[in-house]
């Protein structure tokens, strides 16, 4: 791997350190300042890959520092960090030449993810054309345009896909192999990989970026949120020819009877399973190997799999190697795994490993008008395979499937849709042909709707009385440490999973960074 110089300008010195902390794993050179007058020095005297910039946008200087790098440093991509929500100010600085405006605090994985897509695009820009490399052997000048280049080819700054015209991804496919190109378009129409949903997008565009290269990735969703149909487009982007292999844990678990618990299994049983995972992974040489529930992958094996991404060999059984820096590993789950790893039934190394670029499904009830686009591509399909002559929804069914909260995700609105066109014998899916939605929407408000008996009006059980003073305390120590966790419950005098857990109770926990394009 390649080894970059990364730059990070933070005005305080506990959210450097932890900036830092979060992209030490990258195994790239990081180089620090608490100032613009630092960080510009440090410019000078280096070759800087990327930088990585916090500013308060409501300070009237605070793109200085992106108009001194758009101007010395036009090749060197820049992601800002603002500490407050302020689309002008975001929006200026995609015109400045920002490559991505993100919300700090931001997620580890995701800004880990955000700073590979950076540093990809920025070694695509630097990288000459071949006819360019031959012609000129003698080393180019930092930011100049190789002989036989397009100065068009090489712009001022990386612009963000335009999503607003398209409900499918639209990617440069002069950046990929023709098959590859080919092999795209393809699987986004066989898998219908539609949404205009910002989160979707940016799930959708981070995994395009990272196609391409051998990095390990964890894709984290809800049940039914297309783990695998994302595991399957990354694979087609970036090796389309190799075998894909899949291996499903929870069967690889079924194998290990005591799978999950702290404890030996029977050696015959034990051994079942380890011949099965090394022939998966014998299958999966030159390709990829998709885990598919990795949590639930048995505590025998998840030491192997941490060897294996420590390594990337092992030693089969007849006493050869098999060298598998030519497996990729991708892999999904729908569980907690940091919960998973306080009740002891997973690896925290391994954790670590596997987290290092984390893909995060948004769940089908925050994809807002998703639901109408992906029900109208499931009514077109199935209108086709049973031959029926539905046509489109009424107005009162597409308000039955906005109401609803999908807990199976596309998974259900899949099937929904399927048993409507089924029983539908008009030109238009109505909603009695979404009765089981309807019935569940009723029953839920119904739930929720039950008062609390012996409780008068305006009177709240004690326990959730009480949470409520405790929220207000964690928000406040928390803004004023900037969200810093650890400073945090430094000072509520508790510890860092405490804290986690409080914040996920009240929902203060931050899931995604936020892109403005």
């Amino acid at each position: 791997m390649q080894k970059l110089r990364i730059l990070i300008l933070y005005p305080d010195a506990a959210g450097l350190a932890l900036l830092t902390s979060m992209l030490k794993s990258l195994g790239h050179t990081i180089e620090e300042a608490l100032n613009d007058r630092v960080a510009v020095r440090l410019m000078e005297r280096n070759n800087i890959d990327l930088v990585l910039a916090g500013v308060d946008p409501l300070e009237s200087d605070s793109l200085e520092i992106l108009t001194y790098v758009r101007r010395k440093h036009r090749d060197t991509p820049m992601i800002l960090l603002f500490p407050r929500h302020h689309p002008e100010r975001a929006k200026e600085a995609l015109r400045l030449g920002a490559m991505a405006v993100l919300k700090y605090p931001v997620p580890a994985a995701e800004l880990r993810a955000t700073v590979l897509q950076a540093l990809e695009m920025s070694s695509m820009r630097a990288r000459p054309e071949p006819e360019a490399a031959a012609a000129d052997a003698a080393p180019q000048a930092r930011g100049s345009i190789p002989a036989g280049v397009n100065e068009h080819d090489h712009p001022t700054h990386t612009a963000m896909p335009n999503w607003s015209q398209a409900a499918v991804p639209v990617m440069n496919h002069t950046a990929l192999p023709p098959l590859a190109a080919g092999k795209i378009e393809q699987i986004t129409r066989e898998l219908g990989i539609l949404g205009q949903d910002p989160g979707w997008r940016q799930v959708i565009d981070l995994a395009f970026t990272i196609a391409s290269t051998r990095s390990s990735v964890l894709i984290v969703g809800e049940t039914g949120t297309g783990k695998s149909m994302l595991a399957r487009l990354i694979h087609a982007i970036g090796n389309p020819r190799s075998p894909f292999v899949t291996v499903s844990c929870p069967e690889l678990a079924d194998v290990l009877p005591n799978a999950g618990e702290v404890g030996e299994s029977p050696l015959e049983e034990t051994q079942a399973a380890t011949n099965e995972w090394l022939a998966k992974l014998t299958s999966a040489h030159g390709g990829t190997l998709y885990l598919d529930e990795v949590a639930a992958l048995p505590l025998e094996l998840q030491h192997n799999l941490l060897r294996e991404l420590q390594f990337r060999d092992y030693e089969a059984t007849a006493g050869h190697s098999l060298h598998m820096g030519e497996v990729r590993f991708l892999m999904s789950t729908r569980e907690n795994l940091p919960t998973m790893i306080e009740q002891g039934r997973f690896r925290q190394e391994l954790y670590h490993r596997v987290s290092v670029i984390s893909l995060m499904l948004p769940p089908l009830r925050h994809r807002g008008t998703d639901v109408e686009l992906l029900a109208e591509s499931f009514r077109t399909r199935y209108a086709q395979e049973f031959r029926k002559n539905v046509i489109g929804f009424t107005r009162d069914a597409l308000d039955v499937l906005q109401r609803h909260d999908w807990p199976g995700n596309v998974r259900e609105l899949e099937a929904a849709i399927q048993r409507a066109v089924a029983l539908c014998t008009g030109p238009r899916i109505t909603s009695n042909h979404l009765a089981p939605i309807i019935n569940h929407n009723r029953q839920a408000r119904a739930a929720a709707g039950a008062p609390k008996p012996h409780l008068k009006m305006g009177v709240r059980p004690l326990k959730e009385a009480l949470e409520e003073p405790e929220k207000r305390i964690i928000i406040q120590a928390l803004q004023a440490f900037n969200w810093n966790r650890q400073e945090t419950a430094r000072v509520l005098d508790i510890n860092r999973t405490t804290l986690y857990k409080k914040m996920k109770k009240y929902g203060l926990l931050i899931d995604e960074p936020i892109w403005v394009n």
